[in-house]
């Protein structure tokens, strides 16, 4: 059985308009890609482009997550002793969001002509209006890659049971164990439920922390003397647990 290639005429082109607002720059871009490329389709080959066109709308409304605005860089050079340009992704985002989407895209297609091809079937626009509602673009809907909050840690209530006392009265009976187990909290909850980094609860694991209620009886010494922990790491644990009204343990 050989090989099966599509031929030019089997290759059909859609049209797809994604509106950018709120979505993640990385999640993405990954995703429209994975479109350019046409790995959404049977017919997808490697060394052939077989994408489809994609619209990018509101491009200066996507987003950034955790601290890739003030640390993620963009280099360029002059060629010539000392023209190496820095420029941080945020600022990139305000001035020119069509070239930091375009330049995130492109990295995730073939460094070579091929990738060059498929970019051009990219149409990247600030605005929620483009040029190209004759080609009947169809909405492509990307959820997942939306931006979202930190996880809302509710307490766990006891349960109760009602007890009959008499025929004309009843009450409410807690029913916590009688081994005198304290009622959960959400201090027992994980420490995913902060909305930290896997790095940092991993390094947090490694020192004995699993809980929120084991970090909550740390202080910041404690915390920054676990190893591979920096104080950058103590500074997210300290905003992750303020913003879910949590401190560390004060001395």
């Amino acid at each position: 059985m050989s090989t099966y290639t599509p031929k030019k005429g089997d290759i059909q082109r859609a049209w797809h308009v994604v509106d950018a607002d709120g979505l993640i720059l990385g999640r993405l871009a990954s995703e429209v890609a994975k479109i350019l490329r046409g790995k959404h389709k049977p017919i997808f080959t490697p060394h052939q482009d077989t994408g489809d066109h994609v619209v990018i709308v509101n491009a200066d409304k996507v987003v950034l997550s955790g601290s890739k605005k003030t640390e993620k860089a963009v280099y360029s050079h002059s060629g010539y002793p000392g023209g190496l340009k820095t420029k941080m992704y945020g600022d990139l985002l305000t001035d020119r969001p069509e070239e930091a989407l375009r330049k995130t895209i492109g990295g995730m297609l073939p460094k070579n002509s091929l990738g060059r091809q498929m970019l051009t079937k990219l149409k990247i626009y600030r605005g929620e209006s483009h040029p190209h509602d004759a080609q009947k673009p169809q909405q492509l809907e990307l959820e997942h890659t939306r931006l979202r909050g930190p996880k809302e840690i509710k307490p766990i209530e006891a349960q109760t049971t009602e007890v009959k006392v008499s025929d004309s009265q009843e009450e409410s009976v807690d029913t916590s164990n009688s081994d005198g187990e304290e009622r959960k909290t959400s201090e027992g909850a994980s420490l995913q439920d902060l909305g930290l980094t896997d790095v940092i609860i991993n390094n947090l694991a490694a020192g004995g922390i699993e809980t929120i209620e084991e970090l909550v009886s740390k202080t910041n010494e404690d915390v920054l003397g676990i190893p591979k922990i920096g104080p950058k790491a103590v500074e997210q644990i300290i905003n992750a647990l303020k913003d879910n009204g949590f401190t560390l343990k004060e001395i």
